[in-house]
């Protein structure tokens, strides 16, 4: 019984369909205009959508990161305007005094360049600090550099997870910047200044490795783990990762330790 009745209904839709479609082929002349009018905006439309994908896709690849230098550039240049200024400022307020002094505004004003808590590698390289056995912190410009909302919002959601913008900058200027900073302040000491003897080991070290990258700053996996005296995990990776996207570091491996070169230029 049931059998008849699917194959009775089966029926009645297959009539349904015949009446529809001698319907369609009654009026197909007063519709056919309009059917071919509508596929041609179908087409149309398909092509502007293409030509916005493709542009989008054209920025993204191509524009995108050339906008993305410039303001990264524009950034840097107004931090290091900034803190010029403020040593300008402060050569100005200490000048009549330093005018009382015979002829020793230039010897001063040396001294006070060479003691500036910020400064580029270069000048501290030629600086006296270099020979100095005590310790001293030091800020280098060569490091200074913000990551803008922009930029964050350009890593895939897959790779930042639960991750904040706020959460990478701490990670940068806590841990990362640091290894950075205190490697080199290290690295270009002269040997007879280095006194400590796990310095003495660690400046050993940094100067076999930085013959691999000549002219190329850097750290290591290690340099991390030992400033932030645990071993790197995989939350730790997850930063690491997104630096990476951002060309704030490039990493790679030579004789088994793994290097984050520092891919930033002041």
């Amino acid at each position: 019984m049931e059998n008849i009745t699917t194959s009775l209904e089966k029926q009645v839709q297959l009539l349904r369909r015949i009446e529809t479609f001698f319907e369609l082929q009654a009026c197909k002349p007063d519709i056919v205009a309009d059917m071919n009018d509508l596929n041609r905006q179908c087409l149309d439309t398909t092509g502007a959508l293409n030509k916005a994908k493709f542009a989008l896709d054209k920025f993204r690849n191509e524009l995108g990161p050339k906008y993305v230098d410039v303001m990264r550039k524009m950034q840097r240049n107004q931090t290091l305007a900034i803190h010029l200024m403020g040593q300008l400022k402060d050569n100005d307020r200490k000048k009549p005094i330093l005018q009382e002094h015979n002829g020793q505004t230039d010897s001063i004003g040396s001294a006070k360049k060479v003691t500036a808590d910020k400064m580029f590698l270069s000048d501290y390289q030629k600086s006296p600090f270099v020979t100095k056995m005590k310790p001293r912190c030091l800020s280098f410009l060569d490091f200074n550099f913000k990551i803008t909302h922009e930029e964050f919002d350009q890593i895939p959601k897959y790779m930042r997870g639960r991750e904040n913008l706020d959460e990478l900058l701490a990670f940068m200027q806590t841990v990362i910047v640091p290894s950075f900073e205190e490697k080199y302040t290290l690295l270009y000491k002269n040997k007879k200044a280095v006194t400590n003897q796990q310095d003495l080991a660690l400046w050993k070290i940094f100067n076999q490795q930085q013959s691999a990258f000549p002219n190329i700053k850097f750290v290591t996996q290690g340099d991390i783990a030992r400033k932030m005296g645990r071993l790197i995990d995989k939350k730790v990776n997850v930063k690491l990762q997104m630096l990476r996207h951002l060309h704030v570091l490039q990493e790679t491996r030579n004789e088994g330790t793994v290097y984050y070169l520092w891919c930033r230029d002041c």
